[in-house]
């Protein structure tokens, strides 16, 4: 069953499903201004009809599973994809239930003919203008006709040059949220449109509906208006030779085919007359200063003069309001203005401003959705908007990919849903006090996920700060700070499969960190892990693992990757975490084991395994007996590590490596907490001086130069080596193997890795002169 939003009903929390248009024109009718009625098609209905798709052939089959990856630079191939695509959605027909809803909604329109035009939401820059690729459809009220030009409006989505705009862009269509609005069609007397400026505003208009104006077939009218005093500053007549009105009311049937719209020669007395007289002008002048009153931000709107139901006078309405492109200007409420909007925040509330912990680079301007604690990952309403929760559990982790911006109450920057974030390149704020309460669904806000900062954008003042977006792009150019080769390997943390394409460019001696809990909750998408595992037959997962690893190992091959088993940190029992939960129960570790197996028998030499959160020898030496078990020892670069992140492997690594073990990740982000007796998402990671007042470098140092003293690799991978050149410089000079990062921090680590290489050169060289000097001076 299809869910209809009315102009007159949809309130803050449909915003980023009925999108920006819808929206806007929702409020100013429920605010009492002259807007037609009508209703909104959300995209969730869209993706609910390809679902129906049966023909196993066309390119939609699976959508919204096939991102539709085509080289957009063939037109052959682009437009037969176009074709494809369009005739697919044509060919199949609307459920029974569906024409229905949709018959019993528009009769209540009242409208012979009806107009749908297309409402982005989510976090789409408004500034970008899409009516060339989705234009409006004008059809007769009938079910057939109604039908044909929705299903023309989602094919647009998919034509040759939506397609070719989409793929430019780097916007994948299956995450638009594009709802249709429906809404009666009047036969003009004129229509135009008026542009907002800062002491006056400019009115363009022409007779008869839009039509003429918007293919450019005739001069409009113009005015200049003072917004204070009403005046006419300027007025200049068009060249209006052409308009376009409806056809006379027909004998509608199912079948009816005829266009609705006609074009007409205007007469000459016509043609030298203005389409508006004084007293519209005055209407004009008066919406203007309602909506100034109002403090509704705009920066233009489409208007349509039409007959009084008696014909006894004219009536001005809103087609369309055009918001400001506020991706680039934030207006920042004054105090007076900031009163207007206090009464849906709590009232301990007051500021227009927030600040939390940064905890993924980026900007980003975008739509709220408040994401409750029972609400599941696959809600169609995430798309493309700003996550605002008290903290993100397991089974939320999934949203993130849908989501253009994060912000939580509760976690800190080594959180998973920080470290989801900052792989996708996605702009975090975590530990936000008041966030939900402070926020509300449908707000529009600006999210700096460097400096922690959120700032809400509700009203429109002339004192306005213009801040360009900015999101980190890692894989556009040939990155200049590769002016000094490094010693010291430099790896990646990635999960993600979408986050290749980012690390293309970048300089990597491999993959350092495969975490498999945030694969597989990727994996397991629109569905709970505990749900997918149960749900799953065991050889459907181990295809579905071998499948995302192999990519991963092709990608990276040569170079080596270190696959990170299962680690449930999640689970309230902590017993269960790492390979004590293997000891339990080893059914999902034997899983990844088959799948590993499977994918080194596919080819390829460069996988390792690293073993999370590893208490014991004995549940090191239960799990290599595993591994053994389906020959993943076998091939003989494939090696076997655990993490460093319980302290006593500190005093215990020589244990280890007479079990097996032939390599080390010291994952700072656990151990870290656990010697300092600190909750991990509670520690204040960017303040780094508190590193050198504990024990955390001593168990840095002795875990390394343990490791170099038994001969094997040692690699550190988290956030205390983003925050803090100085550790890199210890790190080094106490002779770590390997430093392995997040793509953002490739960068500034590789900048960090070349200094301290570098000074220890120097001395070096310095030591030499110094010794060679005094072997001089001994000889005189």
């Amino acid at each position: 069953m299809i869910k209809l939003y009315w102009l007159s009903e949809i309130n803050l929390r449909d915003r980023p499903v009925v999108g920006e248009k819808a929206w806007m024109l929702s409020q100013l009718k429920q605010s009492g201004y002259n807007v037609f009625p009508g209703f909104v098609i959300s995209s969730s209905v869209f993706r609910e009809f390809l679902d129906n798709l049966n023909d196993v052939n066309s390119l939609l089959a699976d959508f919204p599973g096939s991102p539709l990856h085509l080289d957009v630079d063939n037109p052959r191939t682009l437009q037969l994809v176009a074709q494809q695509s369009r005739q697919s959605i044509l060919n199949l027909s609307f459920p029974s239930q569906w024409r229905n809803i949709l018959a019993e909604a528009t009769t209540q329109l009242g409208s012979d003919t009806l107009i749908l035009r297309t409402s982005l939401g989510g976090s789409f820059p408004l500034n970008q203008d899409i009516s060339g690729l989705t234009p409006a459809q004008v059809c007769w009220n009938v079910s057939d006709n109604m039908e044909i030009a929705i299903k023309e409006m989602w094919a647009q989505l998919l034509s040759a040059k939506s397609l070719f705009y989409w793929q430019r862009l780097g916007i994948k269509i299956h995450t638009l949220n594009l709802g249709i609005l429906v809404q009666p069609m009047v036969n003009a007397i004129a229509s135009g449109r008026i542009i907002n400026r800062v002491k006056y505003f400019d009115i363009e208009g022409t007779w008869g509906l839009g039509y003429s104006l918007l293919q450019g077939d005739i001069l409009p009218d113009f005015w200049q208006v003072s917004r204070e005093s009403g005046e006419i500053l300027e007025q200049k007549l068009g060249n209006k030779t052409r308009a376009y009105g409806l056809k006379a009311k027909l004998e509608l049937t199912e079948s009816t085919t005829e266009k609705c719209i006609e074009s007409h020669e205007l007469h000459d007395d016509q043609q030298v007359q203005y389409c508006l007289d004084s007293e519209e002008i005055l209407q004009a002048n008066q919406l203007v200063n309602d909506l100034q009153n109002d403090a509704i931000t705009w920066h233009s709107l489409e208007w349509i003069l039409y007959h009084s139901s008696d014909y006894s006078s004219s009536k001005l309405a809103i087609a369309q309001l055009i918001p400001l492109p506020y991706n680039y200007l934030i207006p920042l409420p004054d105090e007076q203005s900031l009163d207007n909007t206090k009464s849906r925040r709590k009232t301990n509330q007051s500021h227009s401003k927030l600040m939390g912990i940064g905890a993924a680079p980026g900007q980003i301007q975008g739509t709220v959705y408040l994401l409750n604690e029972d609400h599941h990952s696959n809600l169609v309403e995430l798309t493309n908007s700003i996550i605002v929760t008290q903290k993100i559990h397991p089974f939320q982790l999934s949203s993130i990919k849908q989501a253009s911006g994060v912000i939580t109450e509760e976690g800190g920057i080594t959180s998973h849903a920080a470290i989801l974030a900052r792989e996708l390149g996605i702009p975090a704020v975590v530990g936000v006090p008041g966030a939900t309460s402070w926020l509300q669904t449908g707000d529009s806000i600006l999210l700096d996920g460097d400096s922690g900062t959120i700032i809400l954008n509700t009203i429109n003042t002339l004192n306005q700060q213009q801040i360009p977006l900015k999101t980190p792009d890692l894989a556009l150019e040939k990155h200049s700070f590769l002016n000094y080769p490094i010693g010291t390997k430099l790896m990646v943390n990635l999960s993600q499969e979408s986050s290749l394409r980012k690390v293309r460019n970048l300089p990597f001696d491999g993959l350092g960190l495969m975490r498999s809990e945030l694969m597989l909750l990727d994996l397991c998408t629109p569905y709970s892990l505990r749900e997918w595992l149960t749900n799953s037959q065991p050889y459907e997962i181990v295809e579905k693992l071998q499948q995302r690893i192999s990519k991963f190992a092709e990608f990276f091959n040569p170079y080596p990757i270190f696959y990170r088993t299962f680690d449930d940190k999640f689970s309230v029992d902590q017993d269960r975490r790492g390979t004590a939960g293997y000891c339990l129960d080893s059914s999902l570790f034997r899983l990844e084991l088959q799948a590993l197996s499977e994918v080194q028998q596919q080819g390829y030499q460069n996988l390792n395994i690293v073993l999370p959160f590893v208490r014991t020898v004995d549940e090191f030496r239960f799990c290599l007996n595993l591994i053994a078990e389906y020959k993943l020892l076998s091939s003989e670069p494939f090696q076997v590590w655990i993490m460093a992140e319980v302290p006593s492997i500190i005093f215990q690594l020589s244990d280890y490596v007479k079990a097996g073990v032939q390599g080390i990740a010291i994952g700072t982000n656990d151990l870290v907490p656990l010697l300092l007796g600190i909750e991990r998402n509670k520690l204040h990671w960017k303040d780094i001086s508190f590193v050198d007042k504990s024990a955390i470098t001593k168990a840095l140092k002795q875990l390394i130069q343990e490791a170099n003293r038994l001969q094997i690799p040692s690699s550190i991978c988290g956030q205390i080596v983003v925050n803090s050149s100085k550790i890199i410089e210890q790190l080094i000079a106490w002779g770590i193997t390997t430093i392995s990062v997040e793509p953002e921090a490739i960068e500034k680590t590789y900048q960090a890795i070349a200094r301290a290489e570098k000074q220890i050169i120097l001395k070096l060289a310095r030591e030499k002169v110094w010794l060679k000097s005094e072997e001089f001076r001994s000889l005189l």
